[in-house]
């Protein structure tokens, strides 16, 4: 997260939620109140029995180098006057808050 403290240039406050996080196989869901609302599917190609998702690796990002092509169910952010709705999404099973 540290990364990201050059982008944070107001500080906007500070809000309680609850925070719901899932993850079936291929299918992950994240919802944090009523504010933050994201589900997403991983792609797996056409005939890969083996059911691995389509996955971008060797890459600078700052969660990780390796990172899952998904496509996005849901994706809504309603929050600190920050209204976004997505359609793509990455997602990555290594992310930690702490090394």
């Amino acid at each position: 997260m540290g990364a990201l403290a050059p982008l944070v240039g107001e500080m906007l406050g500070v809000e309680r939620a609850a925070i719901d996080v899932r993850d079936d196989g291929v299918h992950h869901s994240v919802r944090i109140g009523d504010a933050i609302d994201f589900e997403t599917e991983d792609i797996v190609p056409y005939g890969v029995e083996t059911g691995e998702p389509v996955r971008l690796t060797g890459m600078f990002h700052p969660v990780a180098s390796e990172l899952t092509v998904g496509e996005a169910k849901r994706s809504k952010i309603s929050a600190f006057g920050i209204e976004y709705e997505g359609k793509t999404s990455l997602t990555t099973s290594e992310f930690a808050w702490a090394g």
